[in-house]
């Protein structure tokens, strides 16, 4: 996965990401009742109290767990996200443009690409959640780069750039192009990205998320049908979302804290309810498990990301396009000329 890392949450709407909850939440509401009844029923002389029960420790246990990837959510909401929309800001003012090809292919790795086993699993499973149709591949020459009056990456670095990169990135426009615009940023020669899914990237971070109706127009006349683009986490679903998990976070926090205080109280009549072992589950997991997953957790996945946005790709000497070389013949018919 550190290969092509899940940009943002696929695409759907608020109420979709409600409705997915909304089980849980009505699970989680009848062991918060379980709860609220508890301290009633225990009483050795109570009909009910031999009766077969679910502990209030595990239902604990069950809430904690699950504030884990809430937490992780809301920190990927509003700290890896800005992150992200940061780091692809820096392709609009900082990066130089040349020219590459990008290919698409709707498997998950290129046909004839060498693969391991484990390899084949991955490519099974994100082809299955189609993960394939957001990523392509984009080429393009190094010393092209190089010979661009803004990067003087061979002066600083003292290494030559030669060869041809190729890279897997996120695309918004799922077809293979052919000589189209690719932005690098000079500090970092394999940062390479098409501009055009980089524009429709910017475009995502506006309140009115969506392609120019202009371009998927002209698109769709050239490729003489309508042109695919996978949705993407817009500011106002982001906002939904980032409210959703607040509101659970809210949730479990306090009906974590509410079981403590009942298992407190019947710690006496169950063997099996600690008072002081809740307590010391509810402090570790609140102060020290989830920030160190959610926080840690999303830290090292943007290292991954950004390595894989500036340093990821494989680099070959051989197949280099310089830009007065013409395409073969076989390629003509399964690329689109852009500029």
């Amino acid at each position: 996965m550190a290969d092509s890392p899940l940009l943002a949450l696929p695409g759907g709407s608020i109420l979709q990401f409600l409705l997915m909850t909304l089980p849980l939440l009505g699970v989680y509401l009848y062991f918060l009742y379980l709860a609220i009844e508890r301290p009633s029923i225990a009483n050795p002389n109570d009909e009910r109290y031999l009766e077969d029960r679910i502990k209030l420790m595990d239902i604990l246990y069950t809430y904690l767990a699950t504030l884990v990837p809430f937490t992780a959510l809301l920190v990927y909401l509003l700290w890896f996200v800005r992150k992200r929309r940061t780091l692809s800001r820096r392709y609009e003012t900082d990066a130089i443009t040349i020219l590459g090809n990008v290919e698409y292919d709707e498997s998950y790795y290129a046909a004839g690409e060498d693969r391991n086993a484990l390899q084949n699993v991955v490519g099974w499973a994100m082809n299955g959640f189609t993960l394939r149709q957001n990523y392509g591949r984009i080429v393009y020459d190094l010393e092209r780069v190089a010979n661009h009056p803004a990067c003087n990456y061979e002066e600083r670095r003292g290494k030559n750039l030669s060869g041809t990169i190729k890279k897997k990135v996120r695309v918004y426009y799922r077809y293979p192009r052919e000589q189209v615009s690719i932005l690098v940023i000079p500090n970092y020669p394999y940062s390479g990205q098409p501009k055009i899914d980089m524009e429709a990237d910017w475009a995502a971070f506006a309140k009115d998320t969506g392609l120019p109706s202009e371009d998927q127009a002209a698109l769709a006349d050239t490729l003489a049908g309508p042109v695919e683009t996978p949705q993407v986490l817009s500011r106002d679903r982001s906002i939904g979302v980032l409210v959703v998990s607040a509101l659970w976070i809210c949730f479990l926090l306090g009906a974590s804290l509410f079981l403590c205080f009942q298992i407190d109280r019947i710690d006496e009549f169950y063997e099996d309810e600690d008072g002081e072992a809740a307590w010391t589950v509810f402090y570790c997991m609140v102060g020290g498990v989830v920030p160190l997953v959610a926080l840690g957790g999303n830290f090292i996945r943007w290292k991954i990301y950004e390595h894989w946005m500036l340093k990821r790709g494989r680099k070959s000497r051989k197949g280099s396009r310089r830009d007065d070389a013409e395409p073969d013949a076989s390629e003509q018919g399964s690329y689109v000329q852009m500029t």
